[in-house]
């Protein structure tokens, strides 16, 4: 009867050894799995939590996400993750927006931050982070609304970081904007717009900005020359001491020391060509602005000037720092402006209409990817 007992007692505590490893095993399994950093170019989207059911979060009028990052200047990157949703008949529109540090190394200094959501600032200070990819802030809001609802949201860390390629950073900022609208459930699902490429050879080596401006100028109606263009209405100054969100950097017609610009000067030369033009459009400076609102123009029928990359596989990276007027300028390789004309939901691709390479058709998730990478730069004329 004891020896019975005395196994019956061992199969109660190897019983309950068992279970204990079990809870132990999950714990560290959820730790290690939560903190691993996502692919290149997959995120990680926030949890409302609105007491709803999944059927009415699937059948909600709202219900979206993205992400925004900060510009690819180094191996050390602010990644933004935001959701939205609204329900049917529900005045309320629920945001959840989620702050990570994505790093090829573990930052060990501790620095202040902070996330600021329609102009509500939380700041935060980090501690060691191991790993690639750190939740450092999460904010979370309920807005009144009966209409598109406009969401600023950014954040800045401070932090001290020598990268391979020689750049220190003192400070990383990200920037961006979230309409929030039932006009996107409207959208057809695929759309192209018949867009006439140029191109930029043999007479504008460097100009697939202002050869880009050039194409929708044309499909806008507008008579135009891409060298006309660059030479009377393009404003430009010399490498190393120009702002290229101020002129071009060189000359496009130089193959080898011109370094383009971004979205202001486009639009400049767009609104002066316009206006000596006798035309009624205007040009808009989309740069920040969610991928929603560029998928939906071209639904519209306007093609989206955008900046990314010449070479989709290479991540683009810092070549090249100025200082100019104090201000760090930072010139990244691998970047190209090209025309967003076409889109399709359900193959996950977009169309793009190049002044180099003519119009291809590429993977929706990478061009998103190296958009953000770039800076989010793009322009709408309508």
């Amino acid at each position: 009867m004891k020896h019975g007992i005395k196994k019956y007692l061992s199969c109660i505590i190897l019983i309950v050894i068992c279970l204990v490893c079990a809870v132990i095993f999950f714990v560290q399994a959820s730790d290690i799995w939560g903190s691993s950093s996502p692919d290149e170019g997959s995120t990680d989207t926030p949890v409302i939590d609105t007491n709803v059911s999944s059927d009415e979060i699937s059948e909600a009028k709202i219900n979206d996400s993205g992400t925004i990052l900060s510009e690819s200047l180094c191996d050390t990157t602010l990644r933004c993750e935001w959701a939205t949703l609204k329900n049917d008949g529900d005045d309320t529109l629920y945001l959840s927006v989620e702050l990570y540090l994505d790093t090829k190394d573990t930052i060990t200094t501790s620095k202040r931050g902070h996330l600021t959501v329609n102009d509500v600032k939380k700041e935060f200070s980090t501690e060691t982070l191991i790993g690639e990819s750190n939740l450092i802030a999460t904010q979370t809001q309920a807005i009144e609304a009966t209409g598109d609802v406009d969401i600023t949201i950014s954040a800045e860390l401070e932090i001290d970081i020598e990268e391979e390629n020689g750049l220190s950073l003192s400070k990383i900022e990200l920037y961006g904007t979230v309409n929030a609208s039932e006009k996107y459930n409207e959208m057809e699902k695929k759309h192209l717009i018949e867009l006439l490429n140029i191109s930029q050879f043999p007479e504008l080596p460097s100009g697939d900005e202002i050869t880009s401006l050039a194409m929708v100028l044309a499909h806008l109606g507008y008579k135009v020359d891409k060298c006309d263009l660059c030479d009377l209405y393009l404003l430009k100054g010399p490498v190393g001491y120009t702002d290229f969100n101020k002129a071009n950097v060189g000359n496009p017609k130089d193959a080898y020391n011109s370094y383009g610009c971004l979205p202001p000067v486009i639009i400049n030369s767009a609104s002066k060509f316009i206006s000596v033009n006798g035309g009624s459009h205007t040009a808009y400076d989309y740069s920040g602005k969610s991928l929603n609102e560029l998928y939906y123009e071209v639904s519209q029928g306007n093609p989206v000037i955008v900046w990314t990359c010449e070479d989709f596989d290479i991540t683009p990276s810092v070549s090249r720092i100025w200082i100019v007027d104090g201000k760090e300028l930072y010139l990244k390789s691998n970047m190209a402006t090209v025309v967003l004309i076409g889109y399709d939901f359900e193959n996950r691709t977009v169309t793009l209409s190049s002044p180099i390479i003519g119009e291809f058709e590429i993977d929706m998730d990478l061009f998103e990817l190296r958009y953000l990478q770039i800076g989010a730069y793009s322009v709408v004329i309508k």
